[in-house]
């Protein structure tokens, strides 16, 4: 328990891979993100991911709070 608390309170860094904490019911819960930017507001810290191995020439960048993602991989 210890463990998940600390990977929740990570500080995101650009080059690590995440994925959502609770994802969609038509989402892949497995599904890998890379973090792109870091972007610290006041009220919040929104970050970009783009989604990992989906094949795709240019993958789409999304742009999620910081409380929505899991730490996967520390770079």
């Amino acid at each position: 328990m210890l463990n998940s608390a600390l990977i929740l309170m990570s500080v995101f860094k650009i080059g690590q891979v995440v994925r959502f904490l609770k994802p969609f019911p038509d989402e892949d819960p497995q599904q890998p993100y890379l973090v792109k930017e870091v972007k610290n507001g006041q009220e919040s810290t929104r970050i970009d991911i783009s989604p990992l191995n989906l094949g795709l020439a240019f993958p789409p960048v999304y742009t999620v709070r910081s409380t929505e993602l899991i730490l996967v991989e520390q770079v």
